[in-house]
């Protein structure tokens, strides 16, 4: 059954979950998912299948697990501290335990829960929208869903979406980009729908202090419940997590130029088809197919082999790290084609002036 695959989602929390539980080395279980899936996605032929009718039951259950999964991965963490399994300080290998809590939370936070936020934020009924701002809690931005519908669906692919990466920047600077015109931005409108409905732009109706309220629980939590040390930890995690959940972002739209209010077309987003990365990402990999219409529920979305496609997920992010191999094998070559065969006359010019500025090499110069 399709909808059993996305069940791969509190699996992969629930790793993490058993990993804070048994403590010592077994607190790295959870950032041990990112190269066992990567090697699972890279092997794997590239799947296209549209799913099954019937998986939305199955597919929205594992959806709405991710929650009290990311609720008890906390609370696992937490106890693992306050219990001495998971010496963070004060012990000989607590630099050890420190880096395998900070990545197993800090990847988790993000990956899968993400795409699972993600799914729901884009929901017509409010209950979903709720559960995905919870969700983006634990990696530190509960207002994303403000910013990505309002800016980043209007504005792909442009100067004013501060989620597309320009030609020749880095993974490390993209992040920062995007966080502060996500928060930014979450700021901006909210305070102008609140002065023009009447109300301060800094009064409790403002969604930004689910900020505070929200983030900041789960480290209150974990901090009553472990010490500052694991507060600490937390915080860093979740800054990690944004980190994550940017540098994700990062592969989707690299690059890739839209004139500004010309319609968005299956050429305008990269694709990422893995048989792994697209059940733990909720299907967002199809990426292109959902620009085309935000409300299409993931298990609705058609794959596009014939948009512009790039390597597995897990492999470009891996590659993103080091940014001449990022750039020299997979960003240029994959760029190059799509300025050649996918590119309209207007993005092409676009596409040139953005080359020369970031000082590659120009291969629509002679045509």
């Amino acid at each position: 059954m399709d909808g059993l695959r996305y069940f791969l989602i509190p699996v992969m929390t629930l790793a993490g979950v058993i990993g804070f539980m048994l403590g010592g080395s077994y607190v790295w279980l959870g950032a041990a998912t990112f190269p066992v899936l990567m090697t699972l996605d890279i092997l794997l032929p590239a799947d296209h299948k549209m799913r099954a009718q019937g998986t939305a039951l199955l597919g929205d259950f594992a959806m709405y697990l991710q929650l009290p999964c990311m609720i008890l991965l906390v609370w696992a963490f937490a106890r693992s501290v306050a219990t001495a399994i998971n010496p963070i300080t004060g012990a000989d290998n607590s630099s050890w335990q420190l880096a395998g809590s900070l990545l197993s939370l800090g990847w988790l936070s993000a990956v899968p829960t993400l795409p699972v936020a993600h799914e729901l934020m884009h929901r017509r009924h409010w209950f979903p929208r709720y559960v995905a701002k919870c969700l983006s809690a634990f990696y530190g931005d509960p207002n994303r869903d403000i910013a990505h519908i309002v800016t980043h669906h209007v504005h792909l692919d442009t100067a004013k979406d501060s989620d597309t990466p320009r030609r020749g920047q880095t993974i490390y600077s993209s992040v920062f980009q995007a966080s502060w015109g996500s928060y930014k931005d979450t700021w901006e409108k909210s305070a102008e729908i609140l002065r023009k409905l009447g109300h301060a732009s800094l009064g409790w109706r403002n969604p930004v202090w689910l900020l505070p309220l929200l983030s900041g629980s789960i480290i209150v939590f974990v901090g009553l419940t472990a010490g500052l040390g694991a507060a600490l930890t937390a915080v860093g995690a979740m800054v990690m997590a944004k980190m994550f959940v940017e540098g994700f972002n990062y592969f989707q739209h690299y690059g890739l130029i839209r004139v500004e209010g010309a319609p968005i077309e299956l050429h305008h987003a990269w694709n990422h088809l893995g048989a792994i990365v697209r059940p733990i990402g909720a299907e967002i990999t199809n990426h292109i197919n959902h620009h085309l219409d935000g409300h299409i529920p993931f298990y609705a979305l058609k794959p596009e082999p014939q948009a512009p496609q790039m390597p597995s997920l897990f492999l470009c992010f891996a590659a993103g790290l080091i940014p001449p191999v990022w750039f020299r094998f997979i960003a240029q070559p994959r760029l190059k084609d799509w300025d050649e065969r996918f590119a309209t006359p207007g993005e092409r010019k676009l596409a040139d002036q953005a080359n020369a500025q970031a000082g590659w090499p120009r291969w629509l110069a002679s045509t």
